[in-house]
């Protein structure tokens, strides 16, 4: 194994930034229990800390929560207001890992997840994508896929029961980059 490497996560230790510009954070849940609506929060940021091991390694995201886009603006206000989202209050949504372990899939993202002020710990399911080298600027890109189911109303967003599932299924489609490497002139 090169130096630097860690089986289980074959990323070199470092800390890596979400790349917002070919990721994306997306949500969905059901409408009268007969429709998929699905989402994204459009503006978020986050890292990817690689440590020695998978125990030393963790991801953080935070997402605006006025920044839910589910392609119908009134519906998008609407969830805004105090009975949904408290945007006014709450402004973001974050994700803060505990733990990452190998699993039969992938890998098990396990961490605090917080809406609304309330944090629940939730696990996604998390598949490795690959590396891939970006020429345009010369960086490196880590791409992972992942889901979770939560309950809304652990939340405490329990409003319109029979109108919106309360099952809600996270959805992530992350890049995190590596820089290019800049040669030091002497």
């Amino acid at each position: 194994m090169q130096k630097g490497w860690k089986m289980g996560l074959p990323i070199r230790v470092g800390t890596y930034p979400i790349d917002t510009a070919h990721s994306q954070l997306g949500f969905s849940l059901m409408h009268l229990g007969i429709t998929a609506i699905r989402g994204t929060f459009d503006e978020y940021s986050g890292e990817l800390k690689v440590g020695d091991d998978l125990d030393d390694t963790s991801v953080t995201i935070d997402a605006e929560m006025a920044s839910i886009n589910t392609g119908n603006a009134l519906r998008d206000n609407n969830v805004h207001v105090a009975e949904y989202l408290d945007v006014a209050n709450h402004p973001r949504m974050s994700f803060r890992s505990r733990s990452i372990a190998e699993s039969a899939s992938g890998y098990a993202l396990t961490g605090d997840l917080t809406i609304r002020n309330v944090t629940v710990p939730t696990t996604f399911d998390v598949t490795y994508n690959g590396e891939a080298f970006f020429p345009i600027d010369g960086s490196t890109h880590f791409g992972f896929t992942g889901c979770a189911t939560i309950s809304r109303s652990a939340f405490g967003v329990s409003y319109a029961p029979d109108v919106i599932s309360d099952e809600v299924d996270l959805l992530l489609a992350v890049r995190f980059v590596r820089p290019p490497v800049t040669e030091v002139s002497t």
